[in-house]
């Protein structure tokens, strides 16, 4: 069943979601089951949506790649995770927006 999770990466900056986010290559190899992803930042912490197939499928991405990432970046930080079954994912078109 599709789900959405809301992860939350306390004191995270954007240089270190840039170096998580390039050592577990999220936008060069599409993570099994990754059907969006969304990042911001609320006063020092950064948040991600994410739509995925299966809580599964992300819970293998956060044990092979996420993880081994969060922690190659020297990131101190342990992901908070909420999970909520998905409605709704609309996907129009693949684009990719960063900030860097």
């Amino acid at each position: 069943m599709p789900v959405i999770a809301h992860v939350v990466l306390p004191n995270v900056t954007p240089d270190q979601y840039d170096a998580v986010r390039a050592a577990c290559g999220w936008l060069t190899k599409h993570p099994d089951g990754g059907l969006a992803h969304l990042t911001w930042w609320d006063g020092d912490d950064c948040h991600n949506l994410d739509g995925w197939e299966s809580e599964e499928a992300f819970g293998a991405f956060g044990h092979d790649r996420l993880g081994p990432a969060i922690a190659a970046a020297g990131v101190a930080a342990q992901p908070v995770t909420t999970f909520f079954p998905a409605h709704e994912v609309f996907l129009p078109s693949a684009r990719t927006f960063t900030a860097t």
